[in-house]
């Protein structure tokens, strides 16, 4: 039988059953099948949904390369992504199948990394406070100059700052990077080519966003730090440490926040809410979510009435640098010491607790649920999504699979085992995820989850 005479409407309806993978091979056949694929992608038609792929660093010499596994098949799949090397960049957001990185260069990208297309950010130097110096003969790596002064003004107006340094600091790019890396949210609609990125950065865990027809970042003041951020009913939405969650909404050609939701301190106190992970996802029917992620450090009883009461303190002072969440920021602290030469212990996830926002017209409040209704749960750098689980092989339901997403201690412990499992919501027990070598398990930058799609 000749397999390319099919008529082309049977050959599309052949490729939207076809996975990501097997979509890209299907156009590779022979020119009816290519055109079949063509047609079905410029109608608006997309392979069959599957869960997302773990995004890890290759695991040969080749630093283009970037390894994908598969959880639907167990596959491993190697693939070239364009210029600069993938593996010299950290990724740290990524959604519907695309991905924010920065290299060693602090330039910014947005990656489709299974078809490869690639679009650059704007230079971080647009948010007013920092600036990229270029390489030299007598620097043989980049630099970028921090602004305190300005920082604070921006974030904290009329507040006095003149105990801060009067001249910006200068940083080595990798020291920067440690302190800048937080996560990132794109969107990306594929009909007009217009994406939309909200950037989580550091010190002190503040918003900035980029369109594509914006040639610089531009900031969003806030005396919050912020946890994590996705998009629900066609608006930003935000969670800060302490539980906050607020709505992005438009103010002429930036945004604006609103308080969305009660403000939601789960069951710990908040002088341990720094050491807690926060989360903001959309459920299978529709609500909004939020989950924390609990490290063996928030059990650990061995901390003494001071310290409590110093982080106490630190929590209810107005300056974001003495108040950032991981405190990584103080202007008294080294950057060379604190983020490259000091190695923490291990500190893994131990628990998961997950919330969901009931509206009533009485008040909306938030209620703990103890399963996912039998879906499963992606969570780290990516934005935290759910796959519906229908028997998809080698996948469980009502569990949580999670990867390292704190880049100042992944880089403190950068070729140590990473901090990554399955959490059972019905046994709350933690298990790991056996898909790949020690190898891949160390790799750097830390493995995320991406969402396949063209």
């Amino acid at each position: 039988m000749d397999w390319s005479g099919l008529p082309l409407d049977v050959l599309i309806e052949i490729a939207v059953r076809l996975t990501v993978a097997d979509w890209l091979s299907f156009g590779d056949v022979c020119t009816a099948w290519k055109q079949a694929a063509e047609t079905a992608s410029s109608s608006g038609l997309r392979p069959k949904q599957e869960p997302p792929w773990l995004m890890l660093a290759g695991g040969g010499a080749d630093l283009a390369v970037a390894d994908f596994m598969s959880l639907s098949d167990g596959r491993r799949r190697s693939i070239a992504l364009p210029k600069p090397a993938i593996q010299k960049r950290a990724w740290f957001g990524s959604a519907n199948g695309w991905l924010v990185t920065v290299d060693d260069e602090c330039a910014l990208h947005l990656l489709n990394p299974i078809t490869g297309a690639q679009l650059p950010l704007p230079s971080i130097s647009t948010m007013g406070f920092f600036q990229v110096l270029p390489r030299n003969e007598s620097n043989k790596v980049f630099r970028v100059v921090f602004d305190r002064r300005s920082f604070q003004a921006l974030h904290f107006p009329g507040l006095d700052h003149s105990y801060l340094p009067a001249s910006p600091e200068e940083l080595p790019a990798d020291d920067f990077l440690v302190t800048f890396v937080r996560r990132a949210v794109p969107w990306w609609d594929p009909l007009t080519g217009d994406y939309f990125v909200l950037m989580i950065h550091g010190p002190s865990n503040k918003l900035a966003f980029a369109r594509e027809r914006d040639t610089k970042w531009v900031v969003l003041p806030s005396k919050y730090h912020y946890n994590d951020a996705i998009l629900y009913r066609g608006h930003f939405y935000t969670v800060t440490d302490c539980g906050l969650v607020q709505v992005w909404e438009p103010d002429g050609a930036t945004f604006r926040p609103r308080l969305a939701a009660p403000k939601h301190a789960g069951i710990h106190d908040f002088t341990s809410y720094p050491y807690l992970r926060k989360y903001l996802a959309e459920s299978p029917d529709g609500r909004l979510m939020i989950i924390w992620r609990e490290r063996s450090s928030v059990r650990d009883s061995s901390e003494s009435e001071e310290e409590e009461e110093e982080e106490k303190e630190d929590d209810e002072h107005d300056d974001p640098m003495d108040n950032d969440a991981q405190g990584y920021n103080s202007p008294h602290r080294s950057y060379n010491e604190d983020c490259v030469q000091t190695l923490e212990p291990a500190d893994p996830t131990v628990l998961f607790r997950v919330f969901v926002l009931d509206e009533r017209h009485g008040g909306s409040q938030w209620t703990e649920v103890d399963d996912l209704g039998g879906a499963t749960l992606f969570i780290g750098y990516n934005s935290a999504v759910f796959f519906p689980n229908d028997r998809t092989p080698g996948l469980l339901a009502d569990c949580i699979y999670f990867t390292e997403d704190h880049y100042v201690y992944s880089w403190r412990r950068k070729h140590k085992p990473r901090d990554m499992g399955v959490f059972d919501m019905k046994t709350s027990m933690v298990k790991p995820i056996h898909l790949f070598s020690d190898e891949h398990y160390k790799s750097w930058p830390p493995p995320i989850w991406i969402t396949p799609c063209i």
